[in-house]
């Protein structure tokens, strides 16, 4: 197994476990697991978006769009992230923003509920 093969297998184990931490409302760990994640693997979408949702649910919002948007880096069509970073702009006030990345959600899985939820709250603003 390569260094790579083995970092990439541990980031998993990271990311599995911010996730476990993440569901337990254990935001200060799951974010500094997700944080592991990435540094073993900073091509991996899904860590990055870990990360991005830890740090939004610890009001940390100018690094959860970063974050977010490092996930849509690596993967343009992962619909999780566009709804991420709508939620995110969308706290910060950035309305139209937050629409466009909606509606990238939208168009990627017309049926992704969270994102049609968002949509009809921002539409309310």
């Amino acid at each position: 197994m390569t260094t790579e093969d083995t970092n990439k297998k541990q980031a998993s184990f990271w990311l599995d476990y911010s996730q476990q931490l993440s569901n337990s409302i254990r935001y200060v760990e799951a974010l500094k697991a997700a944080q592991r994640a990435v540094k073993l693997d900073d091509s991996n979408a899904e860590a990055w978006y870990a990360q991005g949702t830890c740090q939004a649910m610890l009001a940390n919002y100018t690094d959860a769009l970063s974050d977010f948007e490092q996930a849509l880096q690596h993967n343009p069509s992962y619909v999780q992230a566009w709804d991420g970073k709508a939620w995110v702009e969308g706290i910060l006030g950035h309305k139209e923003a937050a629409l466009q990345a909606v509606e990238k959600a939208l168009q990627i899985e017309p049926d992704y509920r969270e994102a049609r939820h968002r949509k009809k709250w921002l539409e309310t603003l």
